[in-house]
């Protein structure tokens, strides 16, 4: 029993470093592998040398039955790792067992283990491990004449390569309709060298095997051309032009399906790596709807360097943010699935730039129920709409119409303040910012009095302009003798190095 579980540790060991692709142990073994595969490559060519001392010959064959050997080890623990016979054959005998009332102990043993090594030889069929296969044959003597198929370890890189593999899984994905048309066009090249050899056989001198037509068909049709064989009678020239017409249409048909499948792959990749990128937030801030307002948002947020994630479902907008650097995705916010991918439940806050209300009022029940202290930010067109809006849940309802009509105004009656406060509020202006900086209970000033920050006058360049108190009452320009209580919030201008000193001594 105790010899059992060591062995399955050492399976589950093996399937970590062999095929986990999640696993760090997993990514310095194909790095390894990749560089036995360059070398043993390198030693197959410098074997190849004519003029090769003996003494340097005998040890690139020895080199060579290492690598070899090495291939060799690696194919039979990734064939031991592929499944679980034991487990395999239990439960296909006891759904056997369970079916069968009238059966013998051999139909029995048959029946389990042909189902049992189903998955082994499913694994065997796979296309790389075909390659494996074929390049460790040679290690046997009875296959030394096959070391040519020690090329193929080159294809080897593919599996050890996630870019490269990428490749290989886009030939995977339109195995079928690749595979019939690799069949049409090895019938079109057998039917046309057939044909030219019948018409051009007595008649062209170059034409005196079966195998001179497959090559001439073979060059012909993938338009290459080196004019060595040329046909000779008019019925030649007849399949020559019907062979290259239709071969080149199977070609380009078979040119279109591989290129689908690059851009389908490459969509997925990206979104895969935007996951990727969420993954690793926390207290991110989720920005729904990528329009003219959204845009600002996410402009002003990634000049502040805070992490966030767009999202939409015009795949255009999308695009361009991720072209700017963004993180961004593909997605409808009135679709559940949606927030898993968006990690809600690590979000700070939401901003929705949406103006369907409806489309809010989802947004904000749905992410009440995934993280109910999540900070709630909405657009909302009326006065009507922001009082709904609160009510379902909102922490801040903006509406765009109603500022920006303010600010018109204001910029027509005092366009000097409006633009002093549009200095402090616009990131990216050096000489002046707002912050709001939150007290902790952990802070060397909590418990303090205002003046306290002041003494060694290093923060003259900062004024508090306001201070939010735990009950949510708003003092404007607080006296120095104002106590910083655990959770009060202070609303601080200043020069942007000086608050990022502020912050730093206060937090």
């Amino acid at each position: 029993m105790e010899k059992c579980s060591k062995l399955k540790k050492l399976k589950t060991l093996l399937y970590h470093l062999l095929e986990d692709s999640n696993s760090h142990s997993h990514q310095w073994f194909n790095l390894g592998m990749m560089a036995v595969v360059m070398a043993s490559v390198v030693v197959l060519l410098l074997d190849t040398h004519p003029y090769l001392p003996f003494r340097e010959r005998f040890y690139f064959e020895i080199l060579e039955e290492f690598f070899t050997f090495l291939f060799f080890i690696e194919y039979v623990l990734r064939f031991w790792v592929s499944s679980d016979y034991s487990k395999d054959y239990s439960e296909s005998k006891r759904r056997y067992l369970r079916r069968t009332y009238h059966t013998t102990p051999f139909k029995t043993w048959r029946f389990a283990t042909a189902r049992a090594i189903a998955p082994k030889l499913s694994w065997m069929a796979r296309p790389l491990s075909i390659i494996d296969l074929l390049a460790i044959l040679p290690f046997f003597h009875m296959f030394r004449l096959l070391r040519v198929l020690q090329v193929l370890r080159l294809l080897k890189i593919f599996r050890y390569s996630k870019r490269l593999y990428f490749f290989s899984s886009i030939f995977h994905t339109r195995a079928y309709e690749l595979t019939s048309l690799f069949t049409l066009a090895v019938i079109n090249w057998g039917m046309v060298a057939v044909a030219f050899y019948v018409s051009e056989r007595g008649i062209n001198d170059k034409i005196t095997t079966i195998w001179d037509a497959v090559y001439w068909a073979i060059i012909t049709i993938a338009t290459i051309g080196y004019g060595d064989i040329t046909p000779k009678t008019p019925i030649g020239q007849g399949v020559a032009m019907f062979g290259t017409l239709w071969g080149m249409w199977v070609l380009v048909f078979m040119t279109s399906i591989i290129v689908s499948v690059f851009t389908e792959r490459i969509f997925y990749l990206t979104e895969h790596r935007m996951e990727r990128m969420i993954d690793s937030f926390n207290n991110h801030i989720i920005v729904c709807g990528l329009g003219s307002l959204g845009w600002e948002v996410c402009r002003n947020l990634w000049a502040e360097g805070v992490p966030f994630v767009g999202v939409d479902t015009r795949k255009n907008l999308v695009d361009e943010a991720q072209r700017l650097g963004w993180v961004a995705l593909v997605g409808d916010v009135s679709e559940e699935e949606i927030w898993a991918r968006l990690r809600v439940t690590y979000a700070h806050c939401v901003i929705s730039s949406i103006v369907d209300e409806s489309v809010n009022v989802y947004v904000i029940l749905m992410v009440r129920e995934l993280q109910p202290e999540c900070f709630i930010v909405t657009c909302g067109a009326t006065t009507i709409s922001e009082k709904r809006l609160k009510r379902v849940g909102a922490d801040r309802v903006v509406s765009p119409f109603q500022i920006g009509g303010a600010q018109m105004a204001n910029l027509a009656l005092r366009p000097t303040a409006i633009q002093f406060f549009d200095m402090a509020l616009r990131r990216g202006h050096l000489e002046l910012e707002m912050d709001e900086i939150t007290i902790f209970a952990n802070s060397i000033f909590a418990g303090k009095e205002l003046r306290d920050i002041y003494i060694t006058r290093e923060f003259d360049g900062v004024i508090v302009v306001g201070c939010v108190f735990k009950d949510g009452k708003l003092v404007f320009k607080p006296t120095s003798d104002t106590l910083l209580e655990p959770g009060n919030v202070l609303i601080c201008l200043g020069h942007s190095d000086d608050l990022i000193k502020f912050r730093r001594i206060l937090i």
